[in-house]
């Protein structure tokens, strides 16, 4: 009764409230054809069909897989990928292609987002068809001042600043960034410092939230370990404390599996730098390809998201045959997604 509701209160009011990572944005004036692709995309889903009845309502795309650090758990690092970046003809044609239709874009991959030197630009281009989009760095490419007006000048709604400790340089990096956002009165992007919470920084949490006020980001949200990626390391960073965990754990320590309820099939493709799209960025490379974007002048991801190959794939999911796939051990067999971040933190700042 609460999803029929939220379609109808949608449909007559054009607003729409979508959560993601604990964090709410709020769309208003929207289009017909975004609510009924929404509505459709959602109605595909929630009947469990194997064929979609709209276009994806949030896409993850992959700017660049270079990176200028080298994190242990990191799929740059334990898959050894050839660096490259996506080109700004070929995002321009995806989203010539598909952004009418979106509200959300997640723009990064297993890379800094900001090395790409035309990033600037591609965010401009998708905010002028009216999608939202949030990004993640490591801040190193905020020391200048010049980035981060280029930053504010296009349009980014939300930025997510992956830190896992404290230290005098990262205090010194966001709160450049955030005097001048309040220097030019702009409310945009809305500034997340996100910490990934492992066994090593635990303790950290209480001075983390302390920091994030006194530097005056919007919020702090914590990030959960998936210890899949690497077992090896992963089990033992995994929090003392089980508020900082993705998975609840059996008497032996083993994650307890669950249904997975993952909806990404039907709204959530990612595609990576070259054109490969893949049922989420779970899919690391392309070991499960479904097919290329950035084929068929301009028409390759619509033959790729309605075509037969993305079809049998679902169709697989649906009837549990996943065990041969990444989607039979992804972490969404064991945590719900909003376990992928455990807590949010508004700072409440002023």
């Amino acid at each position: 009764m609460k999803r029929i509701l939220k379609v109808i209160k949608a449909l007559i009011t054009q607003r729409l409230v979508l959560t993601f990572d604990k964090v709410d944005f709020t769309y208003t004036h929207l289009s017909g054809k975004r609510l009924l692709n929404w509505f459709l995309a959602e109605s595909s889903y929630a009947l469990k069909s194997d064929r979609v009845w709209a276009y994806p309502t949030h896409l993850q795309v992959e700017p660049t897989n270079v990176c200028n650090l080298r994190c242990p758990l990191c799929h740059i690092v334990t898959d050894n990928k050839s660096g490259g970046f996506l080109s700004l003809e070929n995002f321009k044609r995806l989203i010539d292609e598909t952004g009418d239709y979106l509200l959300f874009l997640h723009f990064w991959g297993w890379g800094e987002p900001f090395l790409n030197k035309d990033f600037f630009s591609m965010i401009q281009y998708a905010k002028n068809k009216g999608i939202k989009i949030i990004t993640s760095t490591n801040g190193h490419f905020f020391e200048e001042e010049e980035n981060i007006d280029r930053l504010i000048n296009s349009g980014l709604d939300a930025l997510v600043f992956a830190v896992d400790g404290i230290d005098k340089e990262t205090y010194e990096t966001y709160q450049l960034l955030v005097r001048r956002k309040k220097e030019r009165g702009v409310s945009l992007p809305l500034i997340n410092l996100r910490m990934l919470v492992t066994r090593h920084n635990e303790q950290q949490v209480l001075q983390m939230r302390e920091l994030a006020v006194k530097i005056g980001v919007d919020m702090l949200t914590l990030k959960t370990l998936c210890s899949f990626d690497n077992k090896t390391e992963g089990e033992t960073l995994v929090p003392c404390n089980r508020e900082y965990r993705r998975f609840e754990y059996d008497d032996k320590g083993k994650p307890i599996r669950k249904k997975n309820r993952c909806k990404k099939m039907w709204n959530h493709p990612t595609v990576y730098l070259d054109g490969t799209v893949v049922p989420c960025d779970y899919y690391t490379g392309h070991e499960f390809s479904i097919g290329n974007a950035f084929s068929f002048n301009g028409q390759g991801f619509r033959r790729v998201w309605f075509g037969k190959d993305y079809r049998q794939f679902r169709s697989r999911f649906l009837n549990g045959m996943c065990s041969d796939l990444r989607c039979g051990n992804c972490a969404m067999n064991f945590a719900d997604v909003d376990r992928c971040v455990s807590h949010a933190f508004p700072t409440l700042k002023n």
